[in-house]
């Protein structure tokens, strides 16, 4: 787990960017209805938990800046009878003071009478709200867009503030705590990959296959960072298929994109293996070529560059391989079949952040080089997740073999 007292630094970071006369909330969302009476098992807005390392629905984190003074109070939801013996939740305001570190606890029936700007107009003149970009575009507002909406219609005065993008610039940097958890994900994710390569064999589904990766993240206690793509075949070409339910024949590839999660913090890894053990010589080459693009932007990455400048590195490589092979004619050709991607990862598998600004110490990225051949139903993704250091990078999921004779070795079963 993350400290409390990291927790509170990003609060403070919050804090110094909010003017005098100001309010900031954040929201931690609720939980989303599947069929019946089930719902869907719930995750935190991250920017919430970013703030807060509170990871129930329905919490809002209220802080002010008014007269020179500062305050912050978390209000959660109030478990009834009803709660505690179906589902087990027992947390009080003792107990989430207790675990967040934050004094001010209270229940959400206090929410609103806590508000000034609904009793006192004049006090409050700029709210700070956070919003992702994404929410509400197809017209379900979540609760902290109800929630400015309903601020603009009772005083139109008030300067609204979406703080999104300025606590996605702060979640760029990863503080060592972060980094030993992103470290941890990509050690569960590591296991979990050689599972699979320990069972992988022709006459087999793809999901068959991945459940040998999802038992090594229950018996790890956590869960996959996103859904997996076992992606086999023709299907390995088409870059997020997710029903794996195809069964895999002899001299097929498997595309796998997996990743752990380990207290929230995620691991993204791509690798695309033999079906049955043994590369063939076409395979083997295409591969090559993909993980040599691989390894010259994993070589290039370093602060002062761009995500941009350093997957273009990868694209001239490529090039030049395909171009050598007699599968393109130019390097102009190499956008019909190499495809590469360059994300942050954190809290969110593809992470908020500037994806134009120069990479800097801390930075947690993936480099993922990609060779798609449709007629040849051949897919082939290598990716890593990357730590960039002072004068480099780290390769964090770098124990995950790649090389051909590591997984050739592997898959002898």
């Amino acid at each position: 787990m993350i400290s409390k007292a990291f927790h509170a630094s990003r609060r403070k970071l919050l804090m110094d960017l909010m003017v005098e006369g100001s309010m900031a909330f954040l929201f931690s969302g609720y939980e989303k209805q599947d069929r019946g009476d089930q719902t869907f098992p719930f995750t935190p807005e991250s920017n919430f938990y970013y703030m807060t390392g509170f990871s129930e629905p329905k919490a809002i984190l209220m802080m002010a800046k008014v007269h020179g003074r500062t305050e912050e109070t978390l209000f959660i939801d109030h478990p009834d009878q009803e709660s505690i013996r179906w589902l087990g939740v027992f947390y009080t305001k003792e107990s989430v003071q207790e675990d967040t570190g934050i004094k001010s606890v209270e229940y959400l029936e206090s929410f609103e009478d806590s508000l000034p700007m609904f009793w006192r107009p004049g006090i409050i003149s700029h709210l700070y709200i956070d919003i992702a970009n994404y929410e509400g575009r197809f017209g379900n507002l979540n609760p902290a867009q109800r929630f400015a909406n309903k601020v603009r219609e009772y005083d139109q005065t008030i300067v609204m503030h979406n703080v999104c993008n300025d606590i996605g610039q702060m979640r760029h940097i990863k503080e060592p705590e972060e980094i030993c958890l992103h470290r941890k994900a990509a050690e569960i994710t590591a296991a979990g990959v050689d599972s699979i390569l320990k069972h992988l064999h022709p006459e087999m589904r793809e999901c068959e296959s991945e459940a040998y990766f999802d038992f090594v993240l229950k018996t790890n206690n956590t869960i996959a960072a996103y859904p997996t793509i076992a992606a086999s075949g023709i299907n390995a070409c088409s870059m997020h298929y997710t029903k794996n339910d195809r069964l895999m024949h002899d001299g097929d590839m498997i595309l796998y994109d997996l990743g752990a999660q380990w207290n929230y913090y995620a691991a993204d890894v791509s690798r695309t293996f033999p079906v049955n053990g043994s590369f063939t010589d076409h395979q083997a080459q295409i591969y090559e070529i993909v993980l040599d693009a691989l390894k010259i932007m994993t070589s290039k990455t370093r602060p002062g560059l761009t995500m941009q400048e350093v997957q273009k590195f990868g694209m001239d490589a490529a090039a030049e391989e395909l171009e050598k092979a007699g599968i393109i004619s130019s390097p102009s050709e190499v956008g019909s079949c190499y495809f590469n991607g360059c994300h942050y990862v954190g809290l969110n598998v593809h992470d908020v952040g500037d994806y134009f600004t120069k990479m800097k110490p801390g930075m947690v990225i993936t480099l993922e080089p990609m060779i798609y051949f449709d007629d040849q139903e051949l897919g082939i993704r290598i990716e890593d997740t990357i730590l960039i250091t002072d004068d480099g990078c780290e390769v964090l999921t770098g124990m995950i073999p790649k090389e051909i004779q590591e997984i050739e070795k592997a898959m002898k079963h």
